[in-house]
């Protein structure tokens, strides 16, 4: 299949998606109305109950408020330039947003799961999510920086994910391919160091994340053994749509990188190492000789040139592929809500 014609079904796959995702019951996704002007773990006086009971309930864990105030007073603070904050701000903020989302996920797995041994899975991840979504939401306050707009496509992603019943639905994109995603993003921005707060804050998360993949990969196979063949492509087509949703974000997010003095390929080779493992770990939709979701081996020998020709590294001239991926999500960006 040409790369060319797999954008195409790739930008069908999106726009419908999409267009569902922003009509379903999470169609306001997500409040703002839960942004802080200050992180609430520097904050003086009385935090409130709820957040009380939080601390008290991960008091065996590692305690995340403790964490970001012991980082932000080992190193002074955030010392980055104002711009290196604002770009900082676009891929913390939609960390962010994914963790209240795997919080919001990882509840109703525990309420709604069969298997016991999965529930008890799912209610661990409910703490470490909420836990993951405060430090991140604190670190971005601490940022001082306007917070971003959420991605288009993210915000697709994440509300068509949200509001699926289907809990093998849920399993797949959020415990496979949002947290196999999110363990690159959080290992790539701490390996980078980009700044000394984030890069002392982010390995509890990448183990807290490395542990959540393990609840798809365990009990996803016998779940998945049990649909019918139609069933299986039905979930397999909405699992490739919002990993293309996912990506999109991230092709929009390069120039924030590149901002950051990072190399973007770094980033997706990572992304791709770790997504592919996971789906060799899964296997193909029963019935088919097809994964789960679209991966990318960087083992592969045409892997180099054809991310040089989706996405040349920096200092390099466009190709005329990376112009019209380009192209065609930002045109996509413009008319999708966010």
């Amino acid at each position: 299949m040409s790369l060319a014609l797999e954008l195409v079904r790739s930008a069908g796959r999106m726009a419908q998606l999409s267009i569902s995702a922003n009509l379903g019951r999470f169609r306001h996704w997500p409040s703002r109305e839960v942004l802080i002007d200050e992180p609430l773990a520097l904050a003086e006086g009385k935090t409130s109950k709820l957040r009380r009971i939080y601390a008290k309930a991960t008091a065996n864990m590692w305690d995340g408020p403790a964490v970001f105030r012991d980082a932000m007073q080992k190193h002074g603070g955030i010392q980055l330039e104002r711009e290196k904050r604002i770009a900082l701000s676009y891929p913390i903020s939609m960390l962010m947003w994914g963790e209240l989302g795997a919080w919001i996920v990882s509840a109703e797995l525990t309420e709604r799961l069969d298997d016991a041994d999965a529930r008890m899975a799912a209610s661990s991840q409910v703490f470490d999510e909420a836990r993951h979504f405060y430090i991140l939401r604190d670190y971005l306050a601490a940022l001082h920086v306007p917070t971003p707009p959420l991605d288009p496509y993210f915000a697709a992603a994440a509300r068509s994910l949200l509001a699926d019943r289907d809990l093998t639905v849920k399993l797949l994109a959020m415990q496979i391919l949002a947290e196999g995603t999110a363990q690159a993003i959080f290992s790539f921005l701490g390996d980078n160091h980009i700044e000394p707060v984030l890069s002392e804050i982010l390995p509890y998360i990448e183990r807290d994340e490395a542990r959540h993949v393990g609840l798809g990969i365990l009990h996803l196979p016998a779940r998945v053994g049990r649909l019918a063949p139609a069933e299986r492509k039905r979930i397999a087509r909405k699992i490739h749509g919002i990993g293309d949703l996912f990506a999109a974000t991230q092709v929009r997010y390069i120039k924030y990188y590149r901002q950051l003095g990072v190399e973007p390929q770094n980033l997706f080779r990572r992304a791709d190492r770790i997504l592919c493992n996971l789906s060799g770990k899964l296997g193909n939709v029963p019935g088919t000789d097809q994964p789960y979701f679209r991966t990318f081996d960087p083992d592969a020998p045409d892997y180099q040139r054809n991310l040089d020709r989706f996405m040349p590294p920096n200092g390099a001239p466009e190709t005329p592929l990376s112009r019209l991926v380009n192209r065609v999500v930002e045109v996509g960006a413009r008319f999708l809500p966010a």
